[in-house]
């Protein structure tokens, strides 16, 4: 008994040391780093405080379901908690990433709570522990995408299906709402999910049988949520897949099209590809994603002490052949299956469900070596030893993502906006603006930290009708103005300032403006122009 007690208060003690650490990592210079908030989280921060102010988003709906945006129907999940934070702190790059970060934290308990019911109390701490301080985790919380609230939801609906069907049955309906919030959370829940649940009600059907009331209630609610989707067809994402779908190009190139001209199969082709991409080491361990903003471009995913460790446990699930294998395995398996159906791959953010099951594994896996290299009495040199490694690793992901990361991709997170909406604050005499529309949907920055009245934004808006609207959806509303045309063209007219990328400043008449102010990267180099007459 008094051992049990010490264990226990040794696993709260541990507990609690990891989710500091956990929140001292996300919340370390959440509001600079990434360095400015990108265009999608300016989008979410505005839609959120209009939602605070008026119940309505930027186009004027009331309290929509899904956001139109930028036409690329956003997830409501994200954006409602947002508003909670906006709300109450008002808009800010921190006010918008909080809720990321706190996420981020959430998900670490949940990682634990779950590892628990799966394996046992030592596993799900270092399960936590690697989430926790996983490159993986700490970069999509330092900025406000769906990921952190997607995962949440699935945890937390993961863990409340063990408890409900291990003796409080009353827990099982709110796993299933829980898995449905996940549905409409982010579009890669839309493939994984449903797979996950059928998986779990096969693997454990007797299980459910025994609490009939509580499943029955449970696929009510699964019911409701296809219902949703029925009612408002924009929640498929239909709109972002078109966006982000093969090309004709990218099919015909490919060996299986070039024997066949059957485009399916050529497609099929791609998909597979971009599918084992996701198994590259490349990714997993060195580099990760291409993109800069989701990942810092100094590490993998993971780190690779990991791979060790996700090899050793994904062989320990083979051999021990039972429903947990399956589930994690399955998991793992579905995980790149929604990033392989659309361009760019692989994509951290659309396989987000690598994030938690693979922590798991990572965990058994180390869980496994440590059992079995306790019987020659030197299992805690190689707790040490990892430890060590991992915080080895940890200390040089840090060092470059809370220094050169942000210097070095300042541009890929439109560096310069905020600082363009805050000159035109403090000297408010100019009559009309023209921001260049070089960096993808600049109107919504000025809306976020303008914090512009919705009825103003509404009554003044002048949308862009042409083809370049996927990236300048506005032309104007009040006196600012997106898009520079040919700047050879512009006009020195008093009272107007010009917001103009280096390479079109170039092409201006430098005898007749005059420069007002430069913005400039972290790194020193020019970000902005800003100029007028004289």
């Amino acid at each position: 008994m008094f051992m049990k007690f010490k264990n226990d208060r040794l696993i709260v003690i541990t507990l609690f040391a990891i989710i500091v650490l956990a929140a001292g990592l996300r919340f370390y210079k959440l509001g600079q780093v990434p360095p400015s908030i990108s265009w999608d989280e300016a989008a979410v921060g505005y839609n959120a405080w209009t939602i605070t102010q008026s119940g309505r988003d930027e186009w004027g709906n009331f309290l929509p379901l899904t956001f139109k945006s930028f036409e690329d129907d956003k997830h409501p999940v994200h954006i409602y908690l947002t508003a909670i934070s906006v709300g109450i702190l008002g808009p800010s790059d921190f006010s918008v990433r909080m809720p990321a970060a706190l996420f981020g934290i959430f998900n670490v308990i949940l990682l634990f709570l779950l590892g628990k019911e799966l394996f046992n109390k030592w596993t799900g701490l270092l399960a936590a522990l690697f989430l926790a301080v996983s490159p993986y985790n700490i970069h999509f919380s330092h900025f406000n995408h769906e990921l952190n609230f997607t995962i949440f939801f699935f945890l937390l609906g993961l863990w409340l299906f063990f408890k409900g069907i291990q003796g409080r049955k009353n827990f099982l309906p709110l796993s299933f709402l829980s898995f449905g919030i996940t549905l409409i959370s982010y579009h890669s829940a839309k493939i994984v999910v449903p797979a996950i649940v059928l998986l779990l009600v096969a693997l454990y059907f007797q299980n459910l049988i025994k609490i009939k009331r509580q499943f029955l209630i449970s696929l009510a609610i699964l019911g409701f949520f296809a219902m949703l989707f029925f009612l408002n067809p924009a929640l498929l994402g239909f709109a972002r897949a078109r966006q982000t779908s093969f090309s004709e190009d990218d099919i015909k190139k490919t060996e299986i099209y070039n024997g066949t001209r059957n485009e399916a199969l050529g497609r099929l082709e791609i998909v597979g590809r971009q599918y084992m991409s996701h198994f590259n080491p490349q990714y997993l361990f060195i580099s990760g994603d291409k993109n800069p903003r989701l990942s810092s471009q100094s590490n993998g995913e993971f780190y690779k002490i990991d791979a060790l460790l996700l090899i050793t446990g994904c062989l320990a699930l083979l051999w021990k052949k039972n429903k947990v294998s399956a589930l994690l395995l399955s998991w793992v398996l579905l995980a790149p299956i929604p990033a392989s159906l659309v361009n760019e791959a692989p994509h951290a953010s659309r396989a987000m469900f690598m994030t938690g099951s693979w922590h798991l594994i990572s965990a058994f896996g180390f869980f496994t070596l440590f059992s079995l290299i306790k019987r020659l009495k030197i299992h805690w040199v190689f707790l040490a030893i990892t430890l060590g490694v991992i915080a080895y690793e940890l200390q040089g992901y840090l060092r470059y993502y809370y220094g050169e990361y942000g210097i070095r991709y300042a541009i890929e997170w439109q560096y310069g906006m905020e600082q363009v909406v805050d000159y035109l604050k403090d000297h408010d005499g100019y009559f009309q603006a023209y921001m260049t529309d070089a960096r993808s949907q600049p109107y919504v920055f000025f809306l976020f930290y303008l914090r512009q009245p919705l009825d103003t934004f509404l009554s003044s808006v002048w949308y862009n009708e042409t083809q370049s609207r996927s990236y300048n959806l506005i032309y104007a509303f009040d006196k600012y103005h997106f898009g520079i045309g040919k700047v050879a063209e512009i006009k020195p007219n008093p009272g107007v300032l010009y917001v103009l990328t280096p390479s079109e400043y170039d092409g201006i008449r430098k005898d007749v403006f005059s420069v007002k102010k430069i913005i400039r990267y972290p790194n020193g180099t020019d970000a902005f122009f800003l100029v007028s007459y004289p």
